[in-house]
């Protein structure tokens, strides 16, 4: 899977978990930032980092070590659909 299919992918999981306006999604990009406060982002908050995680791991069948500092993987969609794509090549 390509990152741009995990874009794509993430984008459904935002408006079927996270109730984004599917509007508001589909205009995110891979250079789009995630944390809320970033100019640019797409505002997600400490509880939407949560719901996104259990999302990613039912929709790509990875786990996420919450023992491991995930922060750099969850700064843009680029850095995430990377994440995920390497994650689902070493599964």
């Amino acid at each position: 899977m390509e990152p741009k299919e995990v874009l794509d992918e993430l984008k459904a999981l935002l408006v079927a978990r996270l109730r984004f306006e599917p509007g508001r999604a589909s205009e995110a990009t891979l250079e789009t930032p995630l944390p809320k406060g970033v100019p640019g982002s797409i505002d997600l908050d400490s509880l939407d980092f949560i719901e996104l995680s259990i999302a990613i791991e039912e929709r790509f069948g990875i786990v996420l070590d919450e023992s491991e500092d995930l922060t750099r993987h969850f700064a843009s969609f680029d850095t995430l659909c990377r994440f995920i794509v390497e994650r689902m090549a070493g599964a």
